[in-house]
């Protein structure tokens, strides 16, 4: 080929042309590729299975924590229940204690009154001898207007013979704008007679039941007592009638 002095020259190199290496190259890139694929993938693993070992084992703690928690709770709860219930019991138990005390007082009271009562009958005090009224009361029933009397009669020391004879008692009304006496036979359709008899030693008891019409209004209940014999007495008390609201 002429070359023409002064043109631009190219210069030409000359390669080998190896079809296999270029393969292998490609070959050799894709394994690397693959290798670092796989080795991010199981680190990966790696890094989650550990995580996921450590959320396990905090997760079994916080369970455990949870049941010692709820195991205490029932504790404090039973304790509870048990301090309510010894409380409550206390309480009952007191409450007993109490009435029992208040019943107790009460029989003390009626014994003493009872051995005040047949002191009085055995070994009066001063001149206080011979028949005797110890006791009127006067308490309402259940049903309206309807009231229990009891009269209890003694005879002081003296008491070696019966004493005998007749007990009045009457009631001092107000009926309307006029006062009056009722007897006893009025109101308790028990009684005949308007003087009731007794007979005792020692000492005797009347008890009954009246029943006041609506329209009176009680004031004083009279207990006049006469006895009989040589040594004949006369004892009259009066009290004030307090159930007039009964």
């Amino acid at each position: 080929m002429a070359v023409v002095k002064g043109s631009k020259q190219d210069r030409l190199s000359l390669i080998r042309y190896d079809p296999w290496h270029r393969f292998w190259r490609n070959v050799y890139f894709l394994l690397f590729t693959v290798l670092v694929a796989a080795g991010c993938f199981f680190g990966g693993q790696y890094a989650s299975l550990e995580k996921v070992n450590a959320l396990s084992g905090e997760s079994d703690q916080l369970q455990a924590e949870i049941i010692a928690a709820d195991q205490e709770i029932r504790g404090f709860r039973q304790r509870v229940g048990v301090l309510e219930k010894g409380g409550e019991v206390d309480r009952q138990a007191a409450e007993g204690i109490r009435q029992t005390v208040k019943e107790l007082k009460v029989q003390i009271a009626t014994l003493e009154e009872e051995v005040s009562f047949y002191k009085g009958i055995m070994a009066p005090g001063g001149q206080d001898k011979g028949l005797r009224i110890s006791k009127i009361d006067i308490q309402p029933l259940d049903q309206p207007n309807t009231f229990r009397y009891s009269i209890m009669m003694t005879q002081v020391a003296d008491n070696t013979s019966y004493i005998k004879g007749l007990a009045a008692i009457n009631f001092v009304v107000l009926e309307g704008s006029k006062r009056k006496i009722i007897p006893l036979r009025e109101l308790d359709d028990k009684i005949d007679e308007l003087g009731l008899k007794f007979s005792f030693r020692y000492f005797q008891e009347v008890v009954g039941e009246i029943s006041v019409p609506a329209n009176l209004n009680v004031e004083q209940v009279q207990v006049v007592l006469q006895s009989t014999g040589s040594k004949a007495q006369r004892v009259e008390e009066t009290i004030e009638w307090l159930q007039k609201d009964a």
